[in-house]
């Protein structure tokens, strides 16, 4: 499975929707893969605008950020100035030192597939811990996420749809690592809380994500007019964050 490039470099367009639409993490996740991990120095890969960064920065971590995209890196670094960010792709970067977490949020399927565990595991201390976590963000309304699936369908949208039931990517990645004898200690967890997006809000959600962002923009707009006219003032959402754990075996 090759890496879509064009689709990994897009965020950059939409920061500030990326900004204010997106969720970030759960407290409870940040306390418990610091609690996995050992004492020692993190580095995240893809940090986007710090979503996450920002959580791991407030418990006093030292962290090192990796984030290719120059425009999403600048609202990294004014939205979190202590940490250290490198400029490029994962897959481009030679660490300085072993570390003894590696996370990345919402960003490990745009690591090359066949290189990213290898990646890894040289950026790992000794008994270093991996987490990779994605939010997940679902229309509560079972009819409401159909007829705005309906809507992504009559405009060519593929399965990147929000509103489609996809595979969990922490499940792919704990395929992988199952089969990967230089990785141990795999779990998964799950974290789910609700809430409420204002029509806005949402629309701003869709704009900040890689399938509609790729659109033809004409299109998009007609899409994104479709989706305003069914949730009227805004739509209730289960978010759902899946996190996947593994430590380094050697």
């Amino acid at each position: 499975m090759t890496v879509d490039r064009e689709r990994s470099v897009v965020f950059g367009e939409a920061v500030s929707q990326y900004e204010s639409a997106r969720q970030g993490y759960p407290a409870q996740l940040v306390t418990e893969v610091l609690g996995y991990a050992p004492v020692g120095p993190l580095l995240e890969v893809g940090a986007g605008t710090g979503k996450a960064t920002a959580a791991f920065a407030a418990r006093g971590a030292d962290l090192t950020c990796v984030e290719p995209d120059p425009r999403m890196a600048a609202a990294l670094t004014a939205n979190c100035p202590d940490v250290r960010v490198e400029l490029g792709r994962f897959e481009d970067y030679v660490p300085d030192r072993a570390f003894a977490l590696l996370y990345s949020a919402q960003a490990w399927h745009w690591v090359d597939r066949a290189r990213r565990w290898d990646l890894a595991h040289a950026a790992l201390a000794p008994s270093g811990a991996v987490a990779i976590f994605w939010n997940r963000y679902v229309v509560t309304d079972p009819e409401l996420r159909a007829a705005l699936a309906a809507v992504d369908d009559r405009h060519g949208l593929d399965s990147t749809s929000l509103h489609q039931n996809t595979p969990l990517r922490t499940e792919d990645s704990g395929h992988e690592l199952a089969r990967d004898p230089r990785f141990t200690d795999l779990g998964h967890r799950h974290y789910t809380h609700t809430d409420w997006y204002a029509a806005d809000r949402y629309v701003d959600l869709l704009r900040s994500m890689s399938g509609y962002r790729i659109l033809d923009p004409g299109t998009r707009e007609a899409l994104l007019r479709e989706v305003s006219a069914l949730l009227g003032d805004g739509v209730d959402m289960t978010l759902v964050t899946d996190l996947a754990l593994a430590r380094r075996a050697r």
